[in-house]
């Protein structure tokens, strides 16, 4: 069964009459008959009676013109559909994603993305950022938010906005911390994080450039069980402070005065993949989101 055979039954139909239907087809008289006796031959039923006044679908005619008009339309939507999508964006997008949903835009990042490029199919990676990184160049995925500083010459960095950290501890340490040296801090239990999430480097930085060392008490991989343990009294944590500001805020954690070390919020891909389609469409979106900060390339 052709389309082309669908196409002329549907015509002869609803006009009655071969001229008319010949002349909308663009086909001569002979060659519309030679289609309407072919698909009758094929399907084995007789679809028309002629007569004097033209062309008259048989019972058998009437039953199949509905489903004749919805495989016509159907192929004429998947045409359609598959026109629209020619030269467009189409493809698979993998994104490793740190974090909580709301610090790195996630909904708005993904509905701008499939806002501007509908044909884009996104799967999400989550973890912290050095395993979403070592996905990234193991190339299990296409590209990653990541937090923290990186010099890698195959890693390309798009710098998306700034976080800060904060030293915070329990309220019943307020005092301590108050007048507490870099000494004294490192001196006091501490909250560890995976090694790869940006806190545990931050860490190891600021008392490394100070040629200390600090000692911990348990590790957490978890933002609200680090509060949760800060507030217990456990130990000192380098928190997030748009995360830890509304506990501080209410009075159920206290800061070291000493320290508001900044960390950029990142997305990163592998400069081998900049051919790729998916990457400009990402960081289009990305654009679109962070328009301020993302002008700016590192």
């Amino acid at each position: 069964m052709e389309l082309n055979q669908l196409r002329s039954f549907l015509s002869v139909a609803r006009t009655g009459q071969l001229v008319r239907a010949s002349e909308h087809l663009h086909l001569t008289q002979s060659a519309l008959s030679k289609q309407i006796k072919s698909f009758e031959d094929e399907l084995g039923v007789l679809l028309f009676v002629r007569t004097s006044a033209g062309m008259v679908l048989t019972g058998a005619g009437r039953r199949l013109l509905p489903l004749a008009a919805q495989t016509v339309e159907s192929a004429q939507e998947i045409a359609s559909i598959a026109k629209s999508m020619r030269g467009a964006v189409s493809g698979a997008l993998r994104l490793g994603t740190i974090i909580d949903p709301e610090s790195i835009r996630l909904g708005p990042l993904l509905a701008a993305l499939l806002e501007l490029y509908p044909h884009v199919d996104v799967s999400l990676f989550h973890g912290i950022s050095g395993s979403v990184l070592q996905l990234l160049k193991e190339k299990q995925i296409d590209a990653c938010f990541y937090l923290g500083t990186l010099t890698d010459a195959e890693v390309a960095m798009r710098q998306l906005a700034l976080e800060h950290y904060l030293v915070v501890g329990p309220v019943a340490w307020e005092d301590r911390l108050r007048s507490a040296t870099w000494e004294d801090l490192a001196a006091m239990p501490w909250l560890a994080t995976p090694p790869g999430s940006s806190q545990h480097g931050l860490v190891d930085q600021m008392f490394a450039e100070r040629g200390l060392a600090y000692r911990t008490v348990v590790e957490a991989d978890q933002e609200a069980s680090m509060i949760e343990l800060i507030q217990s009294g456990v130990a000192l944590g380098l928190m997030r402070e748009r995360v830890v500001a509304s506990v501080l805020q209410k009075g159920q954690a206290v800061m070291w005065p000493g320290a508001r070390l900044p960390c950029p919020l990142s997305l990163l891909y592998l400069r081998s993949s900049e051919d790729s389609a998916m990457l400009p469409a990402l960081l289009a979106a990305a654009q679109v989101v962070w328009p301020a900060e993302a002008d700016a390339v590192p």
